[in-house]
C-alpha cells in the first residue's frame, strides 16, 4: 500500500486527446491493489491502481530512468505507512490508458525500499502505481466483479460523460486526502477510500479513542452506513498506522470486492452499487 492517504496536492493538468471515455481490464491478485496496463512512450507498464495516492504515476526508479521526462519545479509531499514522502515530480508525454491518450502527465519515483519494489515486481507483476491524480478531472468506476475499470475524462467541451450509478455520497476534502463520513458501532468516522489497502481498517489511535480494548486487533461492526445505506456487518482490522487525525481509517479491498464503487472527482461525490 503506497501513500495510504497521500496529500491531495496540485498536479499538473493532463491533456487528453481523442476519446474521453474508456473501459479497460484489471487483474486482481489476492488483496493487492488491482493491476492495470498503461502504455507509456510505446512501452506497456503494469501498474497497480492505488486510489489512496494523490499522485498520477509512481514508477520504479529503473523504469522511470528509461523514459523521456521533463523536470518540473514541483514536489510531491505526502505520507505513507513508512513516514513522510517528499520527491520531485517530472512530466511524461505519450501516456495511454485504453483509448485515452494523455500528455504532460505528472510522475514521480517510487520511494519504497528495494525489498518492497522487488516483491511488487516479482510477485504482483507491477512496476509502480497509478493514483487519483490521473483522474481528478473526471470519473473512475471500479468493478472488481467484472474485473473492469471505466474512466471518463473531460471532452473538448469540458463536459464529462457520466459513468457513475447509484446515490451520490459527498466526499470530504482535507489536506491529506479524500474521505466520506461512515456511521459505525462506535460513532461517525471519516474514512478514506483506498484500493491499495488490503483490509477495511481503523487506526489504533481511533480505536483507543473509541474505547476499544487495547489488545484487540479487529472488530466486527454491525453498522457501516455510507450515504444513508447500511453496508454492515463489516470486519474491521485495527492497525498501528500513522494516519492523521482527519482520517480515522481506510475502506480497502473487502469493500471493493463486494461493491462497484465510482468516484466523481469533479462533483466530489462517491457512488456505490
Amino acid at each position: 500500500m503506497m501513500s495510504a492517504a497521500a496529500a491531495l496536492v496540485a498536479v499538473a493538468a493532463v491533456n487528453v486527446n481523442a476519446a474521453s471515455t474508456t473501459s479497460v481490464p484489471i487483474r486482481l491478485h489476492g488483496t493487492e491493489a488491482p493491476v492495470v496496463i498503461l502504455r507509456v512512450q510505446g512501452r506497456e507498464l503494469p501498474l497497480q491502481l492505488d486510489l489512496g495516492d494523490a499522485s498520477s504515476l509512481v514508477l520504479h526508479p529503473e523504469v522511470l530512468a528509461t523514459l523521456r521526462s521533463e523536470p518540473t519545479l514541483e514536489t510531491f509531499k505526502g505520507f505513507s505507512v513508512d513516514g513522510n514522502i517528499e520527491t520531485p515530480i517530472v512530466r511524461l508525454d505519450l501516456v495511454a490508458l485504453g483509448d485515452l491518450k494523455m500528455h504532460g502527465v505528472a510522475a514521480r519515483q517510487d520511494v519504497h525500499d528495494d525489498a518492497f519494489r522487488n516483491y511488487k515486481k516479482t510477485e504482483v507483476g507491477a512496476v509502480g502505481f497509478v493514483g487519483t491524480g490521473l483522474f481528478k478531472s473526471g470519473q473512475i468506476r471500479v468493478d472488481y466483479s467484472r474485473a473492469r475499470l471505466t474512466i471518463s475524462l473531460p471532452q473538448k467541451t469540458g463536459e464529462v460523460r457520466n459513468v457513475c450509478r447509484g446515490q451520490a455520497v459527498p466526499i470530504v476534502v482535507n489536506k491529506w486526502g479524500l474521505t466520506t463520513l461512515v456511521g459505525t458501532d462506535v460513532g461517525e468516522l471519516q474514512l478514506g477510500w483506498d484500493t491499495g489497502a488490503p483490509a477495511i481498517l481503523m487506526s489504533r489511535s481511533t480505536a483507543s479513542a473509541a474505547r476499544l480494548a487495547t489488545d484487540v486487533d479487529s472488530a466486527v461492526f454491525k453498522k457501516f452506513v455510507v450515504g444513508g445505506r447500511d453496508f454492515g456487518p463489516q470486519h474491521i482490522e485495527i492497525w498501528n498506522i500513522p494516519l492523521p487525525t482527519e482520517i480515522a481509517g481506510l475502506v480497502g479491498h473487502p469493500f471493493f470486492q463486494e461493491h462497484v464503487v465510482c468516484f466523481d472527482y469533479r462533483s466530489l461525490t462517491l457512488h456505490i452499487q
